[in-house]
């Protein structure tokens, strides 16, 4: 058994007008405005985003527990308003349906998300990309703020949910930015990066992971790999 860990945003869906939602969240909560370009959300979790965009604005909040189930909860209302409404929209990347639905196929593959999303907004979008049925569980930015301590949450959970206890070794985190790259490295996991987000492949390539694909168009190659790595 092979624990596949997958990132969503840019690696296996993509949202368009998707930041208004987090804007709205921000300014409704933390009475800040994010400045556009300021903070680079890729491979980040949204609480180190949301750190980011305070300290960039010399705001003095204290980011606890408590705020932050207020921030989810409001996020996802408005991420679900702009679903419904038509402003927000959800797409799978193009050519991710076939391999999932492959992987998913194969009882050698488990399929669990390791996203910095929080976990009613990466529930939202899964939903909205008709993606929910391959992914069951997994480790979500509502459940640490650090990327790489996400490896070994997903794997609890996959555990509590199957009674299947799968390594780190046995595991595989697939993404789109060097911050998936680097929670593999931190973990000892092997990574497999597609250059299907805003990462240029030879950026990607210049990491050294495990594998680099420009996209998910070889199904059948991509299956091979994840059966060696």
């Amino acid at each position: 058994m092979k624990l596949l860990l997958f990132d969503l945003d840019g690696t296996v869906l993509h949202a368009t007008h998707g930041a208004a939602p987090f804007s709205r969240a921000m300014r409704e909560i933390f009475g800040v405005e994010p400045e556009a370009g300021a903070v680079r959300f890729d491979g980040k979790t949204d609480p180190a985003i949301i750190e980011e965009i305070l300290a960039h604005s010399g705001t003095q909040i204290r980011l606890d527990e408590a705020t932050m189930r207020t921030f989810e909860q409001r996020l996802a209302g408005y991420l679900e308003e702009a679903l419904a409404a038509g402003e927000t929209t959800v797409a799978p990347t193009q050519g991710v349906l076939p391999v999932l639905e492959a992987l998913a196929g194969r009882p050698e593959f488990a399929l669990a998300v390791l996203t910095g999303n929080l976990e009613r907004t990466a529930r939202l979008k899964l939903r909205a990309a008709g993606l929910a049925e391959f992914f069951a569980t997994g480790a979500y930015g509502s459940d640490r703020t650090v990327r790489a301590d996400l490896p070994d949450v997903a794997r609890h959970r996959y555990r509590s949910a199957t009674g299947r206890d799968v390594p780190r070794e046995r595991c595989i985190i697939v993404g789109d930015t060097p911050l998936d790259h680097a929670a593999a490295a931190a973990n000892g996991i092997p990574c497999m990066l597609v250059a299907t987000g805003r990462t240029a492949y030879d950026d990607l390539v210049a990491l050294a992971p495990d594998s680099t694909f420009r996209d998910w168009t070889d199904a059948a190659a991509i299956a091979r790999t994840l059966e060696v790595l």
